[in-house]
């Protein structure tokens, strides 16, 4: 019987086929597919972040981010949610934790809840009370719903300034004159700086920056509102230094005053 010629060379026949399968699985590996679209960079976080007491308030505000992680425009921004932690002042850690509670959701195209003053928002949070502090986590949210890099910030509630206790205004020739009472005492510890400023039209909204850039430092003040014939209203308050802290009052009671015109 004829043995079969085949049988020496099968061996070697099956080293080649698994050698070429080898070869034909690396070159699937790096063979280049459909090119995939990269994602979106993601807003960096916002900047200047900031928590000022304003009576038993917080306000909370941050400069708009601009820029993408990547440092492209942040076009694809669309607002930012804002996330709070309520922690005891005295034993709390207020970074031992993050924010979890979404208390804001901020529209860049309609703010509210936020008022925004330029580059700015303003958010106030009027839930705080004595003996708790609040922590924040500010997060930029794109058109798509993706959170980019948050910013986060914490203060604890201090017992605030009084008011002035009275405020009056006194029109005048496309002016006001304004003048307040000084509040009588303030709490030890507590370093007068001056008086803060707001004013609004008759059927406005108070804006949550005052009208002076630095304290007034006297009681008084003239304001040149520049339009006769318009009812100007205004509240005043007390700022003063406590420790590394700024603390401003609750606002006086309101005063309104409409500029003449001379004829």
């Amino acid at each position: 019987m004829k043995s079969s010629s085949l049988g020496p060379r099968a061996p070697r026949l099956a080293r080649l086929a698994l050698l070429l399968l080898t070869i034909a699985i690396l070159a699937a590996c790096g063979r280049k597919g459909p090119v995939q679209p990269r994602l979106a960079a993601l807003p960096a976080a916002p900047v200047d972040v900031r928590i000022v007491q304003q009576g038993d308030d917080f306000l909370v505000s941050w400069t708009i981010p601009e820029l993408n992680q990547d440092g492209a425009p942040a076009e694809d921004l669309l607002g930012f949610h804002v996330y709070r932690l309520i922690y005891p002042a005295a034993d709390g850690c207020p970074t031992c934790r993050d924010p979890e509670e979404l208390v804001a959701a901020i529209d860049l195209r309609h703010p509210e809840p936020a008022v925004r003053l330029g580059k700015r928002l303003y958010w106030r949070d009027a839930a705080v009370a004595p003996g708790t502090g609040h922590a924040y986590l500010i997060v930029p949210v794109t058109i798509g719903g993706r959170e980019g890099a948050g910013a986060s910030l914490f203060r604890a509630w201090q017992a605030p300034p009084p008011p002035p206790a009275t405020l009056l205004a006194e029109a005048g020739d496309r002016q006001v004159r304004l003048s307040w009472t000084p509040p009588a005492a303030l709490p030890a510890g507590q370093l007068l700086l001056g008086y803060n400023l707001y004013r609004r039209p008759a059927a406005g909204t108070f804006a949550p920056v005052a009208l002076n850039a630095e304290p007034l430092r006297e009681p008084r003040l003239t304001d040149l509102v520049g339009e006769a014939g318009r009812e100007a209203v205004y509240r005043v308050t007390t700022l003063v230094r406590s420790g590394d802290l700024l603390l401003e009052s609750a606002p006086s009671p309101e005063a309104a005053a409409t500029p003449q015109g001379t004829r």
